[in-house]
């Protein structure tokens, strides 16, 4: 409001002129306030800021609207983030010049007088080479940031020894079929996994992957839905003759019954093409037969020992049931010499008496070759090597720092990562401009305290976001680890009643603290245990009203976007809503999609998440359902008890 730039000179020059100088302190030569003149140098160094960035310089209020102007001018940010923000729009000189300014924790030098400013401004003019300044910009930015290292883990070289091994023997005689990662939360058994699949890069190798969800667990074969969806993309990649060659793989062990397969994956159509007549209707417990053997050959075809194929699956232990039948069946089929599956799991989360651990008892008891990796917290060492490879300092000046880490982590991985990153917003660590290097507050440090995971430091995080954005992270949350943009955009839309281009940009504030990607149309948490702290910041008597708002945000798009796995999600989020009804009709509209649902999963042969939708329908029924809905009751009941006979739960028929 303070700053007016004239750009209309006709050349490469503006000018810039500063007014409301009435409210400014009024010093003179013989004046004695150094307070009031230091805090005028001040309020210019936030100008500059402003003028740098275009952003604020002053500390958000929890909660604060995404849209807000004005902010709480009590304090600025951490010292971490106005660094952050500057050196993303100027170098670093005048990073620094500004935060002296401001008088930024961290700083040691402190104008006095204008005039002190005035002559550093000189200086810097007749010293400084701006061509030669520019062009190292990024690389000073990037020297006062935290570089987590890209493409390297911290000790896991057994672990990793054990996968190249398996990897060495794919599509081979006598090798290990089946390679199961489990471990705690956070201690890093996907990124071993990703690791270890870049040395497949250069090879005849199909590496696919897919990810179950704690939200979706109604969803069945999500995970195995992804993965082909991916594989599907990189074939389609490849081009037209690798897709003829492919489909003809296919049709010729599978012939006219590739629609079992195109109408459960329709990402499939897109290798097969679609099939003008339906696979015919068989009973479910035939046709959870003929998906098995169909999809078996399906397999059989595309895995071959010339073109072996690696599947990974992540969290295992939020898998549906016929996902892990599927699995299992897989594994055992002794024919298919060019197939390998990976799984990950949380060890800690699994019950003796889940399907999990009775599958893997099954293997491990059978003749099909195991290979177990346990992926566990990291050395006191490793902590030591993998901060000093961050700030980009020897090991034995960041010992003092990576001691106290490890006592606070025990060496979770993930904890590690998260906590030095509260350490940064905290000013508890931070980069020297005066020094060019790394320090930190011991004392403050060792006196943090934090909890034993690294859920309570990330909700931290998000609630230093603007409240838009904590709103879509919710909102992602209720849906899953992610979600198309499109999709998520209309949902926030919604919801909030915003213009398009202003929620697009909700989730840049997310992205930017590393807490959200952009995965092509996807936006995705980097972690599961991210999408758990924003969902644990909704309370839990507003739960039910958000998946109910969700829910019939995403039925609106069904109408354009006939997808099951979207339909599935989309039943699930109003069921979780189901006590917030508000009416009969209502009601009875969720009942009829739950049934709708039912059947879906029933053609699937998913039984159990059959039976779960049905049950939910019957749940919802008033005590006089038998007078006003008897033929919908009968219809309900009826398949019900086919879903439970199919898993042999005779008490529930």
């Amino acid at each position: 409001e303070n700053i007016i730039v004239d750009d209309k000179r006709g050349n490469d020059m503006i000018q810039i002129k500063i007014i409301g100088l009435g409210s400014a302190s009024l010093l003179t030569d013989f004046s004695k306030i150094p307070s009031a003149s230091r805090k005028d140098l001040s309020s210019l160094g936030s100008i500059l800021f402003e003028m740098f960035t275009g952003k604020c310089p002053f500390k958000r209020e929890s909660g604060s609207d995404f849209f807000e102007e004005q902010n709480s001018r009590k304090s600025f940010m951490s010292r971490h983030q106005l660094l952050t923000i500057l050196t993303t729009k100027v170098p670093l000189i005048f990073a620094k010049l500004t935060l002296d300014l401001m008088e930024a924790k961290g700083s040691l030098r402190v104008f006095q007088t204008a005039k002190d400013v005035e002559n550093e401004m000189i200086g810097l003019a007749m010293v400084t080479n701006l061509g030669y300044t520019m062009s190292k910009a990024d690389q000073e930015a990037n020297a006062c940031r935290l570089q987590f290292p890209q493409g390297k883990i911290y000790g896991r070289d057994s672990q990793l020894a054990d996968l190249m091994d398996v990897f060495s023997r794919i599509g081979k005689s006598g090798g290990s079929r089946v390679v199961l990662v489990n471990g705690h939360s956070g201690a890093g058994k996907s990124t071993l996994i990703k690791h270890a699949k870049s040395s497949l890069k250069d090879s005849n190798v199909s590496f696919i992957s897919g990810k179950f969800e704690q939200l979706q667990q109604r969803r069945p074969l999500s995970a195995i839905d992804a993965a082909l969806a991916e594989y599907s993309d990189e074939i389609v990649r490849q081009g037209q003759q690798k897709v003829l060659q492919v489909r003809k793989s296919i049709i010729e062990v599978i012939n006219t019954d590739v629609g079992v397969l195109t109408e459960c994956f329709p990402c499939l159509s897109k290798i097969i093409g679609t099939t003008t007549t339906a696979p015919p209707e068989v009973h479910f417990i035939a046709a959870q037969n003929r998906f098995k053997f169909i999809f078996q050959m399906f397999v059989r075809a595309i895995a071959t020992t010339s073109n072996p194929l690696v599947l990974f699956l992540d969290d295992l232990q939020w898998a549906d049931e016929l996902s892990l039948r599927i699995i299992s069946a897989l594994i055992r089929d002794t024919e298919n010499t060019g197939f390998l599956f990976i799984g990950s799991y949380r060890d800690n989360e699994v019950a003796p008496s889940d399907l999990l651990p009775i599958l893997i008892n099954e293997l491990e008891t059978s003749k099909v070759q195991v290979t177990n990796i346990n992926v566990s917290s990291i050395s006191k060492e490793d902590v030591n090597n993998l901060i000093a490879d961050t700030v980009g300092m020897p090991q034995r000046l960041t010992k003092s720092l990576s001691d106290i880490v490890y006592q606070k982590t025990s060496g979770n991985i993930l904890l590690v990562a998260q906590f030095l990153e509260s350490l940064l917003d905290e000013d508890l660590l931070m980069f020297s401009l005066d020094h060019s290097t790394w320090m930190w507050d011991s004392k403050g440090i060792d006196a943090r305290e934090i909890a034993d995971d690294a859920g309570v430091l990330l909700s931290k995080k998000i609630l230093q976001l603007p409240r838009g954005c904590q709103y879509g992270m919710k909102l992602l949350a209720c849906i899953g680890s992610k979600c198309d943009a499109s999709t998520l955009m209309f949902i926030i839309n919604k919801g909030k009643d915003l213009e398009e281009s202003i929620a697009g940009k909700m989730l840049d504030f997310a992205i930017d603290e590393g807490l959200l990607r952009k995965e092509g149309p996807n936006y995705v948490f980097v972690h599961d245990q991210i999408q758990q702290a924003a969902y644990s910041l909704i309370p839990e008597n507003e739960r039910g009203s958000l998946h109910r708002q969700v829910g019939h945000l995403m039925l609106k798009s069904l109408t354009e976007n006939q997808d099951d796995g979207l339909f599935f999600t989309t039943v699930s989020q109003l069921n979780q809503g189901e006590k917030k009804l508000e009416n009969d009709d209502e009601r009875l509209y969720l009942q009829k999609l739950n049934l709708r649902a039912g059947e879906k999963a029933m053609s699937l042969a998913a039984f159990s998440i059959a039976a779960s939708y049905l049950k939910a329908g019957i749940d919802m029924f008033l005590d006089n359902h038998w007078d006003q809905y008897y033929d919908f009751s009968i219809e309900l009941y009826s398949l019900y008890a086919e879903a439970e006979y199919s898993i042999c739960r005779f008490e529930e028929v």
